[in-house]
């Protein structure tokens, strides 16, 4: 599992959750992994990864306080009233979230009902249906050891984790003990070669983060820098990070591998930092990258 928050677990952007303990901050930013999780962690930690949905992509990406912002924009009409031309709604008997996460739609009795979502689209957790992010959050709350429900507008503070070739060419994260939460699952989906450990696994990935038990592991993420309009898809392929430090800064923190950290902000974020970045899931068919 990810360390705890310097920011925690880290579920690597397209890997899925397994055992490692990420501590948060990252190697950047010092604010540090002091509620580390050992491995001891990874087995009763590999079972959540709740396969909820999250995140809203904006190009605003800042809380306007507007809490009472739905987000929701009106009905397309794409295929509305037209039976048959459901799309990728076809089916679904209560709203869904498109690929591209940036609206929600139904198909009930083969009419498709289809609505934009300004903030992106937030998925359902536990079968419930999903819903347009909000323009401000009201539901961050972290209580135990890291967090398992998506903030409802989408918007966390980017952090750093994951293993790095040090200046002595050792595979080291001072805050982690480099073993994804998921990285079984990302062997198994092909994300890494077979057999491979986890600081092998993250490197063959490059784009991944943590927050996989809010997302669920190897679910893609659209992650994007509102200020500079920067945006690529990572995967989740670790837990945390830890709600210590979450709580410590009162606000929701994705925990992000260098590469996601330095192609959006040019550099290693830590919490203090408060890093915004926006964050929509899409469709686990999404190449990884920058956008």
């Amino acid at each position: 599992m990810r360390r705890a928050l310097g920011f925690g677990l880290a579920c690597a952007l397209a890997i899925a959750c397994g055992t490692s303990s990420n501590g948060g901050g990252g190697k950047g930013g010092g604010d540090g992994g002091a509620d580390a999780h050992t491995g001891a962690d990874a087995g009763a930690d590999a079972g959540p990864g709740a396969d909820t949905g999250a995140g809203a992509d904006t190009a605003a990406g800042a809380d306007t306080g507007a809490s009472a912002d739905t987000g929701a924009g009106a009905d397309t009409g794409a295929g509305a009233g037209d039976a048959g031309s459901c799309g990728e709604f076809t089916g679904d008997t209560q709203p869904t979230c498109s690929g591209d996460g940036n609206s929600l739609g139904d198909c009930p009795g083969g009419v498709a009902s289809v609505q934009t979502c300004q903030y992106g689209c937030l998925h359902g957790q536990s079968g419930a249906a999903a819903s347009c992010l909000l323009a401000s959050a009201t539901n961050f709350s972290c209580t135990g050891s890291y967090g398992t429900v998506p903030v409802d507008d989408g918007n966390y503070y980017l952090t750093e984790f994951g293993c790095y070739v040090d200046d002595a060419g050792v595979h080291t994260d001072p805050d982690d003990n480099c073993i994804p939460s998921c990285l079984s699952q990302a062997i198994q989906a092909g994300l890494c070669p077979a057999g491979s450990s986890g600081p092998q696994c993250e490197e063959a990935i490059g784009w991944y983060t943590a927050d996989g038990a809010r997302f669920g592991c190897l679910a893609r993420l659209r992650v994007t820098n509102p200020a500079n309009g920067k945006a690529l898809v990572a995967v989740a392929l670790d837990y945390g990070p830890g709600c210590s430090g979450e709580n410590k800064v009162n606000h929701a923190v994705l925990d992000a591998s260098g590469l996601v950290d330095d192609t959006l902000f040019g550099g290693a974020e830590g919490s203090s930092d408060k890093a915004l970045v926006h964050v929509v899931q899409v469709a686990d068919t999404t190449p990884l990258g920058a956008l």
